[in-house]
């Protein structure tokens, strides 16, 4: 997820300024920045949806509270919602703060429920910065993806190591029955491309050039969607200009070289997004879908043979 999606929130990280747990035991900070103030934990995590399995995340669904002590900065994640979160975190800092494992790669909240989840540990005096992003995943309490005979199955769309910087329901531009549940990948310009599928190709466009967060690059990712014989179809977006292997009409087979990955459109940087789609009523939805039988979750790294969900460094 591109760090754009992130609005910091800024600390102090010193000995000298460590403030007593209860002193800020029920003050949270949402994925905005905007603060919380609750007068027990209780009332924290009264439940903040509408009692629906949750599509998205509200900012005030989940929040984030960090208590100070002599010995560093511990961090709690609060979860008001009936469905586990996924959450994937961001830090800016000097380059002297050590980031524990705990707090990178994805981490699971359980439903209704606050759990400690790091601990920044005091040094020298200095500044960081933090910003979180939470994902409804489909998953129970333990983390375990609820994987049925219905879902989708795709092979790996590259092979080697690579990051997924979005996930599913992202708030930041995965949040409309297009792309709701779209993948991005971070991955070098040039990165080469496998088709997920056998199918054929409905759509190829790989002439435009250029990309960024302008205006004018609306609408001019490159991009390949093959429709499968199930009448589902692979979208391949932001790829590389002039680098599609197959054309329009063509029969493609799984594990096929089609393409390689760009920056070219509305991008923040480098990736593939690539989404599985229907078509219902004239509209293009996307729908969930697995890698290798696992789901795949932002802030997870992809790794070959097999993409599944992979380590969280």
């Amino acid at each position: 997820m591109p760090m754009r999606a992130f609005i910091f929130s800024v600390f102090s990280l010193s000995l000298l300024c460590a403030l007593p747990l209860q002193a800020d035991t029920y003050r949270y900070r949402d994925g905005g920045g905007r603060l919380y103030y609750f007068d027990s934990q209780a009332s924290a995590l009264k439940n903040a949806s509408s009692g629906k399995q949750e599509r998205g995340v509200s900012k005030k669904g989940v929040l984030v509270r960090v208590v100070e002590k002599p010995d560093g900065h511990y961090f709690f994640a609060l979860n008001r919602l009936r469905t586990p979160v996924a959450m994937t975190f961001r830090f800016r800092h000097n380059g002297q703060l050590a980031i524990p494992a705990s707090l990178k790669g994805t981490i699971i909240i359980p439903s209704t429920s606050e759990k400690m989840i790091g601990k920044l540990k005091s040094s020298a005096h200095y500044r960081y910065e933090f910003a979180y992003q939470p994902q409804v995943q489909r998953m129970n309490n333990n983390g375990r993806a609820f994987i049925d005979a219905h879902t989708p199955d795709l092979a790996s769309p590259v092979k080697g190591r690579y990051l997924i910087s979005q996930g599913f329901n992202s708030n930041f531009s995965h949040n409309k029955p297009a792309n709701r549940y779209a993948l991005d990948i971070a991955l070098p310009v040039g990165t080469p491309l496998y088709a997920t599928k056998a199918g054929v190709v409905v759509a190829a466009v790989d002439h435009y050039v250029g990309g960024g967060l302008a205006p004018k690059y609306r609408g001019k990712a490159n991009y390949l969607r093959l429709r499968h014989a199930d009448g589902t179809m692979t979208l391949y977006a932001h790829l590389n200009t002039g680098s599609l292997l197959v054309r329009a009409g063509e029969q493609v087979k799984q594990g096929q070289r089609v393409a390689a990955s760009g920056n070219t459109g509305y991008s923040s940087g480098p990736h593939l997004h690539i989404a599985l789609q229907v078509e219902r009523k004239g509209v293009r939805e996307s729908i969930p879908f697995t890698l290798h039988g696992s789901q795949p979750l932002a802030g997870n790294w992809l790794s070959d043979p097999h993409l599944g969900v992979g380590t969280q460094d």
